[in-house]
């Protein structure tokens, strides 16, 4: 007399084989999504960057100098700091830095700089 159906020892195998392939598959998912908010920090932070580099470049030559590193008042899981350096006469090295934290991790940070001329 044949059976129609499964055994459970069949079921068990299906189950896992399937889990065998959906775990790793869920790990890929999880993992992305970590990096999706790592990238949206750090383009946020480049963007917060290039905002303050294009203001400096819209000051005052003689009016642009350094900053000390302050919280981003729209921005507040971000700090920047702006370094201004004099390498020659009518010539200002600008560096702008802004800091967050992403998750859980340590400190991060982009920098842009530029050379700004009083000519």
């Amino acid at each position: 007399m044949k059976s129609k159906g499964f055994t459970l020892l069949e079921v068990l195998l299906v189950i896992i084989i399937l889990a065998a392939v959906f775990f790793p598959l869920l790990q890929m998912f999880s993992s992305g999504l970590l990096v999706s908010d790592e990238v949206r920090g750090t383009n946020t932070a480049i963007i917060l960057a290039q905002q303050k580099m294009e203001e400096i470049r819209n000051t005052a030559f003689f009016s642009i100098s350094s900053e000390t590193k302050t919280i981003i008042s729209s921005f507040p899981a971000y700090s920047r700091q702006v370094n201004v350096s004099v390498p020659q006469n009518n010539l200002k090295d600008v560096q702008v830095i802004v800091f967050w934290h992403p998750g859980e991790g340590s400190e991060t940070s982009v920098s842009i700089e530029t050379f700004i001329s009083n000519f």
